[in-house]
């Protein structure tokens, strides 16, 4: 009689054990996109029939290109229990890389994930004004058994279209932000498009005034200095400008502590 009920009770206990852990397999969704992975692509939420907002400026030649709009997002989500699996990363895939296929070529326009989430749509990827595309979400490093997931978008511009077919603002400008943390890298604008500086840093640091290398092409508006610094430019006319400040410690020369510099290259296009 004792023998069987341990019998009982052990066979029970492996039931739960294994119920509970069944259960959390189920209900884990991953993070950090790796191998043998379902995924699906997103632009701007939606897995097809995107639309993606682009800034251009008259006038309109067919083939032209521009910038997206700032607030677009493009996402690779693991796929919901109703969702039809579009994706898989393979035997390999330890990341997801969106590609944006256009009739054109324009150069080689991408945004990586290494995690599962939405990323900002860059306003800097050279896009067409309008028409249709795709972006082909795919795993990297490939394999044989890995497989790409693709949106189909079309290509609206907010600038002339007239907000009740785009359903979209009309823009006047398009404004770009920039901190320390992008000190190096370059920017494409139009004329009338705004370039906002904004600094900051230690309290025993000072930074000038963000300056323009060339006024003609890209103008300074306003700005200040400080342990934090601002500067707002405006794109004028073609041309090319730098943008600097320096963040100079306020124990120099007493504690020889460096200064730091901050630089980012503008081209101003028509």
């Amino acid at each position: 009689m004792v023998h069987r009920r341990s019998t009982l009770l052990v066979a029970s206990g492996v039931t739960i054990l294994v119920g509970v852990l069944g259960s959390g397999v189920a209900g884990a969704r991953p993070t950090t996109i790796g191998p043998g992975q379902h995924f699906v692509g997103l632009v701007n939420g939606h897995a097809a029939n995107a639309t993606i907002a682009m800034v251009c400026f008259p006038p309109l030649n067919p083939g032209k290109f521009g910038h997206p709009l700032a607030g677009q997002t493009v996402a690779v989500e693991p796929p919901s229990t109703t969702a039809r699996s579009t994706g898989y990363t393979g035997t390999r895939g330890r990341s997801v890389v969106a590609a944006f296929v256009t009739p054109i070529a324009a150069g080689t326009s991408t945004v990586t994930f290494t995690h599962y989430g939405a990323q900002p749509l860059p306003d800097t990827l050279l896009l067409p004004c309008a028409g249709s595309g795709t972006v082909v979400f795919s795993a990297k490093p490939t394999s044989k058994t890995a497989r790409s997931a693709t949106v189909t978008v079309t290509y609206g511009n907010v600038t002339v279209d007239p907000p009740h077919s785009s359903g979209l603002p009309v823009p006047l400008s398009r404004t770009i932000t920039v901190t320390q943390a992008d000190s190096g890298r370059s920017y494409t604008l139009h004329k009338n498009d705004h370039l906002v500086v904004r600094l900051s840093g230690p309290s025993f640091y000072t930074w000038t005034e963000p300056a323009s290398s060339d006024q003609s092409v890209l103008q300074r508006t306003k700005g200040s200095s400080g342990s934090s610094a601002t500067g707002t430019f405006v794109a004028r006319a073609k041309g090319k400008a730098q943008v600097t400040a320096i963040d100079n410690p306020n124990c120099y020369p007493q504690c020889l502590a460096p200064s730091r510099l901050f630089e980012v290259n503008v081209s101003v296009v028509g």
